[in-house]
């Protein structure tokens, strides 16, 4: 006999087009400057666009507690012997919307890798020549010969960015050097990298644990040098824990942004003096305006 779930959705209120999510055949979407907290960075950087989200974030979670006050003081004003808004209530709610805000951070952390990516790899397809791409023979000549909208798209969008040995494969792809080097405690970024994937390992628990540590997670934690409680829940509250991974997420932004933008200048010049190749003044505008400047970019031989 088959079970019948006696569970019915009902029809939101004045949603005359309601239909089942398994009845429909596409999914909703909706431009990006339709989404307020989305519209003033669409245009941006990467690091810009990240910069933005984070004064989102920090907004948002500064609303929430002045709202709280304000039914505070409203209740005192106007009933001060009347029952007011609870505080257990509110502790509860702001502290899923700290977890979720902070879910969301370094998801977009990974994001900015993304499009930071891609940005310059559109920038400076040109330069690159077809042999230091790694894959298969279709996607090197893809590299050489489509757009560079449509080829780095497809070389980058469906790399894992919360891996630093992609990032540093990609870096020494596009400018010769890479930065992270998890592997080699000697590295210059060594405790940065190891803090990154402590917070990528973060996300990974809040997405597929809900937030409550596995003996699994445990072991990769103690792997990275952080010591954490098998069962319990990562907390963003709790010893400003999820401030400090915000505040190392805005910092590595600026560095890596200004740090590839410096290999990118020390490569051009590489190909510019040792290759006789023209740098054209319309690629340099497409990486200020799409990934960032630095003054060793502006001051290349640009023609």
């Amino acid at each position: 006999m088959q079970y019948v779930s006696k569970r019915v959705m009902t029809r939101p209120t004045g949603a005359a087009n309601y239909q089942p999510f398994e009845l429909r055949t596409s999914i909703t979407t909706t431009a990006t400057q339709g989404i307020q907290h989305l519209a003033r960075q669409a245009s941006g950087t990467p690091r810009e666009q990240f910069t933005a989200l984070m004064s989102h974030q920090k907004n948002y979670l500064r609303w929430i507690d002045s709202r709280h006050q304000e039914l505070l003081d409203a209740k005192r004003e106007l009933n001060p012997d009347g029952r007011g808004p609870k505080d257990a209530v509110y502790r509860k709610y702001r502290w899923y919307a700290q977890q979720q805000s902070l879910l969301e951070a370094i998801n977009s952390f990974e994001v900015f890798y993304k499009n930071t990516f891609i940005n310059l790899g559109g920038a400076i397809q040109s330069y690159v020549p077809p042999e230091k791409v790694k894959g298969t023979v279709d996607a090197k000549t893809l590299w050489a010969t489509a757009t560079p909208s449509s080829t780095v798209a497809l070389i980058f969008e469906h790399q894992l960015f919360h891996n630093l040995k992609t990032i540093d494969d990609l870096t020494n792809l596009l400018v010769g050097h890479r930065r992270y080097m998890p592997d080699n405690p000697a590295g210059l970024f060594y405790n940065k990298s190891r803090a990154l994937q402590a917070i990528f390992q973060i996300r990974h628990t809040l997405s597929h644990n809900q937030g409550r540590v596995t003996q699994s997670d445990m072991a990769k934690f103690a792997a990275l040098g952080y010591s954490v409680a098998q069962g319990e829940i990562l907390d963003p509250s709790s010893d400003h824990l999820g401030t400090v991974i915000r505040e190392v997420l805005l910092q590595e932004v600026d560095q890596f942004t200004d740090w590839l933008l410096d290999k990118t200048a020390g490569y051009l010049t590489q190909r510019n003096r040792n290759h006789g190749t023209v740098l054209l003044v319309a690629h340099r505008d497409v990486i200020v305006s799409t990934v960032g400047t630095l003054p060793v970019i502006m001051g290349l031989p640009w023609q």
